[in-house]
């Protein structure tokens, strides 16, 4: 695994991420749930899909239960719920996924804070080592997704890992190619294909987990996304299949001074 990066441009702005009143830490504001092996059980409506909530607690070995005469741990409860007594813990959507209004000075740095704490910041179902770095890149493209395709073009990380894919492409193979995907070279099918991904949607794909505290994809890219506005997907595969063997997701922005900023991380499944 590549370590994350500490540029000095992002120095002072971790200073102030980690350090409070008289040196001390601040606290990372994150409330742990105990999700892991709950009893889990919702009431009332929320503002994601129940389906996608029962499918990030399972993830956790959480068992998601309809009947609330049944023994449960966990008590998620939506919007406009009544009150009712329960001896289980009782936690809103916005608690269980830590979404805060919480703005960090700098995205790239509490994503190394993290790391430095021992959080695994990784795909669902990952094979390999999931996160490889943050960046902060110059550019002089104001448009979003072609600021990123010119950043992974560059990029030694992607090089790296589509070079060590096992896959090579065949004529009979390049004609079968999805329309889906482009390649990153034009020349080269063997540098990569990519596509954007769609960032609501990539949100709940992957998680950062230290023990048994989680901090949700959703609230890092929510957090993210009140940092620099706009974010976007970039997702870079060895073969033209959503289920490759090895894909680079790109996720960044461009920040207030017209830097792209974000993260990688490195999927692999076989």
């Amino acid at each position: 695994m590549i370590k994350p990066t500490h540029s000095p441009y992002y120095q002072a702005a971790e200073d102030s991420l980690v350090s409070g009143v008289g040196g001390s830490q601040t606290p990372l504001p994150y409330r742990s749930i105990p999700l892991w092996g709950a009893s889990v059980a919702f009431v009332e409506e929320f503002d994601a899909t129940l389906e996608t909530l029962q499918a990030f607690c399972e993830r956790f070995e959480a068992e998601v239960v309809t009947d609330l005469e049944d023994e449960i741990t966990l008590l998620v409860v939506g919007n406009q719920a009544p009150t009712i007594e329960t001896s289980a813990t009782a936690c809103s959507e916005a608690e269980l996924l830590n979404l805060t209004d919480w703005v960090p000075p700098s995205f790239p740095a509490l994503i190394d804070r993290l790391i430095a704490e021992g959080f695994d910041i990784t795909y669902r179902s990952n094979e390999g080592d999931g996160f490889q770095t943050t960046f902060q890149w110059s550019t002089e493209s104001t448009e979003l997704s072609s600021a990123l395709l010119a950043y992974a073009r560059q990029s030694e990380i992607v090089q790296r890992i589509m070079e060590e894919a096992p896959r090579r492409y065949s004529a009979r193979q390049l004609a079968k190619v999805s329309a889906d995907f482009t390649l990153l070279d034009a020349q080269e099918p063997n540098h990569g294909w990519y596509q954007f991904l769609e960032a609501s949607k990539f949100a709940w794909d992957f998680d950062a987990v230290s023990d048994r505290i989680i901090v949700s994809g959703v609230s890092l890219l929510k957090t993210m996304q009140a940092c620099v506005g706009e974010i976007a997907v970039l997702a870079i595969h060895d073969q033209a299949l959503e289920n490759s063997v090895d894909a680079v997701h790109i996720i960044g922005g461009l920040d207030s001074q017209g830097q792209l900023m974000g993260f990688i991380l490195h999927r692999v499944w076989t």
